[in-house]
């Protein structure tokens, strides 16, 4: 039996996303061992990275390629203006946007996505964000909530409502994904740009790690934890947006 190219695709792409989710940033931040401010500035590098793909999005629209993945209810870069103004605005969090620097690493990936040209490249990078969101999104939303007293109204990038229900959106997503050959579409270049998209956010993450990295003194022992290992705790971090 052929097999479907969603598969092929997370197979192909498994180890990477792996690392990627295991950096040492996601694992703190999921582990609750981190602060708000580590996640607003998260979030001010998802600012410039969303818009550029969010652009490149409606660049696409009409491509017949593309067009089956092309939804606005997916897009998130006004949410995530929102959700960063609620935080900074917020007295008990005393955020200022001055101390929420855009990394280099951040501005590589916005210009990365600004200069594809190619529909697969962009359905590439819209699966690993949206798809991310969908899925291990979900547990971020709910993480920053119990570990950092986040309120919902600064979480609202995790909130697809208008969706519907996730599974079956993820489900449909994954049928689209197994007939981009049927629509024309090179497979293989989906694959190897969803490659770079996991380099690129590797590298922003790792950025990430040293501007919010704890003192090794003040970290708690850990049971082995790596950049890509488990966790302090023993068990894999929770799925990160990727």
């Amino acid at each position: 039996m052929t097999e479907l190219f969603s598969a092929r695709l997370k197979a192909s792409t498994a180890t990477i996303h792996d690392e990627v989710e295991h950096t040492n940033f996601m694992v703190d931040l999921m582990e609750g061992r981190l602060d708000a401010r580590a996640y607003a500035l998260l979030l001010k590098q998802y600012t410039v990275i969303y818009a550029a793909l969010e652009a490149k999005s409606r660049e696409f629209a009409e491509d017949p390629i593309f067009a089956p993945f092309h939804d606005v209810n997916l897009f998130r870069g006004e949410r995530i203006v929102r959700d960063l103004q609620e935080l900074i605005g917020s007295a008990e969090f005393t955020l200022n946007d001055s101390d929420l620097p855009i990394t280099g690493g951040a501005e590589a990936y916005a210009r990365h996505l600004g200069h594809i040209d190619k529909p697969e490249q962009v359905i590439a990078h819209h699966y690993t964000r949206y798809l991310g969101d969908l899925s291990g999104g979900q547990a971020i939303g709910a993480l920053m909530g119990r570990h950092y007293d986040i309120p919902a109204d600064a979480l609202t990038i995790w909130d697809f409502t208008e969706l519907g229900k996730t599974k079956p959106y993820k489900d449909s997503y994954r049928l689209r994904l197994n007939d981009i050959a049927g629509t024309g579409g090179n497979e293989q270049i989906v694959i190897d740009e969803t490659m770079t998209a996991f380099e690129l956010n590797g590298e922003l993450l790792s950025e990430l790690t040293s501007l919010s990295e704890r003192p090794t003194a003040d970290r708690p022992a850990a049971a082995g934890p790596t950049a890509a290992g488990p966790t302090a705790a023993g068990r894999p971090a929770a799925s990160s947006v990727f």
